[in-house]
């Protein structure tokens, strides 16, 4: 069975933030979630933001930040390859 567009959109924004930051897909989901309960934007919704941002070039002023945030958080927590 294929997943729907709501899975597919998310597979391919975590993705993008993979690219990004340099996270762990599991990282990506949990900035997706993350941003998801902190704007209170369903998780799919947030996706297509983050698709039409890598299209376009523009991502809502409300959303950015607490991405940049999210995924920085990440970084910093991952431990150092060793």
């Amino acid at each position: 069975m294929r997943p729907g567009p709501a899975i597919r959109a998310i597979c391919r924004a975590i993705g993008i933030v993979v690219t990004l930051a340099g996270l762990r897909a599991e990282d990506c989901r949990d900035v997706l979630r993350e941003i998801s309960q902190h704007t209170d934007i369903k998780m799919p919704h947030v996706a297509e933001l983050i698709l039409q941002w890598a299209e376009a070039g523009h991502l809502a002023s409300d959303i950015r930040p607490k991405l940049e945030r999210s995924m920085a958080t990440r970084a910093t927590l991952r431990p150092e390859p060793g």
